[in-house]
């Protein structure tokens, strides 16, 4: 049976990199930024392996890395851990920081 979609914004499939900000340590893979998956104004999917000591509530700075060597941060709330990924919802009161996200996640395609 499938899950019903419970999202208030559409996700869209992006092709970024992110380094998150995990506890003053910063999470990455094989030393590369972490993929982003997909991404809405509510959120992100990240495909990353958090952790052990990584929960769910927990707050992260993520570092968006844009074309030009530019890069955006926005602080996340953590929202679901499971089978290498995690969701992350972005904080409310950056909404304008996370619509220049998905700009210029569009603008790159």
């Amino acid at each position: 049976m499938q899950r019903a979609e419970q999202r208030r914004f559409p996700r869209h499939a992006v092709h970024l990199s992110v380094v998150v900000d995990h506890g003053g340590a910063q999470a990455r893979e094989d030393d590369r930024p972490l993929g982003v998956i997909d991404l809405s104004e509510g959120g992100a999917g990240i495909s990353w392996t958090l952790p052990d000591r990584a929960t769910v509530g927990e707050t992260v700075r993520m570092r968006f890395l844009l074309a030009a060597e530019q890069s955006l941060d926005l602080d996340a709330r953590v929202v679901r851990i499971d089978e290498g990924r995690a969701g992350v919802a972005f904080l409310p009161a950056q909404q304008d920081l996370v619509r220049q996200l998905l700009a210029e996640s569009r603008s790159d395609d």
